[in-house]
């Protein structure tokens, strides 16, 4: 009997592990804020970057990009804003490589759908890792 009792509470437990994992939010965090850190100033320097649905000059092409970091013993907002800083620093490169010399129209799309705003971003944040999706238009 204690056989069994054990052989069903480890199956529970082993069903119950992938669901405890596969937790996830979507959290808005400030643009500003992440924009404002001594990383951010750093990594991308003076280097234009438009959000929401304004586009303005001669575009290039639409990109996208998604961007993960480690979340363990990071706060969520921490890794949040890390994610970003990756997904912008890709889209900084792939602008440079393309002639182009800002980011415009930038929207998160964590959801699945373009979240459009000036003032805050999306991240999907879970027991693991913490992830940025964007759109975006590379500019001339």
């Amino acid at each position: 009997m204690k056989l069994k009792l054990a052989l069903i509470s480890m199956c529970l437990a082993a069903t119950a592990a992938p669901a405890a994992n596969a937790e996830r939010d979507i959290q808005t965090w400030s643009i500003q804020e992440a924009m404002e850190s001594q990383d951010f100033q750093d990594r991308l320097g003076d280097f234009r970057f438009v959000w929401g649905d304004s586009v303005s000059g001669e575009r290039i092409r639409s990109t996208t990009t998604r961007k993960t970091t480690n979340g363990i013993n990071k706060s969520d907002r921490g890794a949040c804003e890390w994610a970003l800083l990756s997904a912008l620093i890709a889209l900084k490169e792939q602008a440079e490589g393309l002639g182009g010399t800002s980011v415009q129209g930038i929207k998160s799309t964590a959801t699945g759908a373009p979240f459009s705003s000036t003032t805050e971003f999306q991240c999907i944040t879970g027991w693991t890792n913490s992830r940025v999706y964007l759109e975006a238009e590379i500019v001339k």
